[in-house]
C-alpha cells in the first residue's frame, strides 16, 4: 500500500504542497503565543483536511479555497503565500475572507475545533486534558432496563 493510499484511509487527499499551504494558512490563524504552540504544530492542518475529507463538496470547497489564497498571494505580492511574510500573509487572508466568506467561516471553525480539542494545547493553556464531564462529575452507566416496557409492546412497524 502506498503513502497516498494511507492517506486516502484517513481520509486525507491534498498534495504535498497543498497541505503545507493549509499549514502556513492555520499558523496565522492561530500564531504562537505564551508558550502555546501554533495551529500547525497542534496538528491543525491534518484535522482540517479530514473533516474536509468526509464529503466530496467539503474536499472541492477546500482545494478551491486554498487555490484562491495561492491566487490572491500571487497578485497581490507576486509569490506563493508560503514564502510570504506573516504581514503579507494576514493581508491575503483578510481579503479571501472578505472575497470568500462561506469558505473562511468553514476555514475558521475547524481551525479551531481542531486546535482546542488538542491535548497539548489544552495542557498549555492550564485547562484539564479530559472528558468532557464538569470536573468530579461520572457519567452513570445506562439501565437498560429503563426500556423493558417499551420492548414489552412488541413492534409497531412492518419488517421489510
Amino acid at each position: 500500500m502506498t503513502t497516498h493510499d494511507r492517506a486516502h484511509e484517513r481520509g486525507l487527499f491534498l498534495s504535498e504542497q497543498q497541505r503545507e499551504l493549509l499549514t502556513a494558512v492555520v499558523d496565522r490563524l492561530i500564531p504562537p503565543q505564551d508558550g502555546v504552540p501554533d495551529a500547525g504544530a497542534a496538528g491543525v492542518a491534518g484535522h482540517v483536511e479530514g473533516m474536509a475529507g468526509i464529503s466530496p463538496k467539503s474536499r472541492a470547497v477546500l482545494i478551491d479555497g486554498l487555490k484562491t489564497i495561492e491566487a490572491v498571494g500571487g497578485r497581490s505580492h507576486g509569490r506563493g503565500f508560503v514564502s510570504l511574510s506573516d504581514s503579507q500573509k494576514v493581508d491575503v487572508l483578510r481579503e479571501v475572507e472578505t472575497r470568500h466568506a462561506r469558505f473562511f467561516g468553514a476555514l475558521i471553525q475547524e481551525s479551531y475545533a481542531g486546535y482546542y480539542s488538542n491535548p497539548a494545547v489544552l495542557a498549555a493553556k492550564g485547562l484539564p486534558v479530559s472528558a468532557p464531564q464538569p470536573n468530579g462529575y461520572e457519567v452513570e452507566p445506562f439501565d437498560a432496563s429503563l426500556l423493558d416496557s417499551v420492548r414489552a409492546r412488541g413492534k409497531k412497524y412492518r419488517d421489510v
